[in-house]
């Protein structure tokens, strides 16, 4: 693998029990690959996707196993398929198609904090609980060697919420943690202005796709996230991703369209019933 490369990373990946696996694989190839044509970078890519699963999912940990056993391919070979292989991170797995073009599946966590926000846990297999409070949460991801990310949510942001993590923002160490960006958000609604307010305060934002639970959000794992350039060790690369996510002299590149009205309404509706439905 080159020295230095163009790694396209999505910052907030799940992989939900109705999507066909796959196919998750195959669009997340494609998806970056358009990127990195879209970027006009003379660099080869490498495709990252950092996962973040809530309390009861373990899609990593069953491909994770099922590779420890011998059985490392997703797909079949009439249909092309992919090899899995493990690296010398229990958190990360490298996937390769028939080309032998590698995708780094990096694990981390969703967790839910006491206040009802949201906080991710990227590049760890570390379990962190929900129901803490906000700082502490980050705090505990942080020791773990994790990334802490909070990410942006239709409606959570506001009033009560909106207060409380304002508050964080300005008495936290700016270091410490990120703000996190995702392809759900509306384009017709303005930018969040904890997203400006975080600029400011000097508190970078990690971009995702953020896949929804449902069928139709199967093929949008790679289509929003960020960019930069870097050198990544194939045995290392979570380790590689933290260092560079959290030098100040990296200059990451967001990309990805954010949502239009149509799906996000639909999605919006189907989130409700699914809700209801439980």
């Amino acid at each position: 693998m080159p020295k230095t490369s163009l790694l396209i990373i999505d910052g907030h990946v799940h992989i939900h029990d109705c999507f066909d696996i796959p196919r998750f694989f195959g669009s997340a190839f494609s998806n970056c690959l358009q990127i990195a044509r879209n970027a006009g970078c003379d660099l080869p890519h490498i495709p990252v996707l950092l996962l973040t699963e809530g309390r009861r999912q373990r899609v990593f940990q069953r491909i994770q196993e099922e590779t420890n056993k011998g059985n490392n391919r997703i797909g079949d070979e009439h249909t092309g398929g992919y090899r899995v292989f493990t690296t010398e991170e229990v958190e990360t797995l490298r996937i390769q198609d028939m080309g032998g073009t590698p995708l780094f599946l990096i694990s981390g966590r969703q967790i839910v904090t006491a206040e009802r926000l949201e906080v991710l846990a990227l590049t760890t297999v570390s379990e962190i609980p929900d129901g803490l409070p906000l700082e502490e949460t980050v705090a505990a991801v942080g020791k773990e060697g994790a990334l802490p990310v909070i990410p942006w949510g239709f409606g959570k942001w506001i009033r009560r919420r909106g207060r409380i993590l304002k508050h964080f923002l300005e008495n936290a160490n700016r270091h410490d943690f990120f703000l996190g960006d995702n392809g759900g958000r509306p384009a017709f609604l303005p930018e969040p202005a904890l997203f400006s307010f975080g600029r400011e305060m000097g508190i970078r934002i990690v971009p995702g796709s953020d896949p929804l639970p449902y069928p139709s959000e199967n093929d949008r794992a790679g289509s929003f996230g960020l960019t930069l350039r870097a050198s990544l060790d194939p045995g290392r690369p979570a380790h590689g991703i933290r260092t560079a996510l959290c030098d100040p002299a990296t200059r990451p590149q967001p990309y990805g369209r954010l949502e239009t009205p149509f799906r996000f309404f639909r999605n919006q509706i189907a989130m409700q019933m699914i809700k209801f439905g439980n």
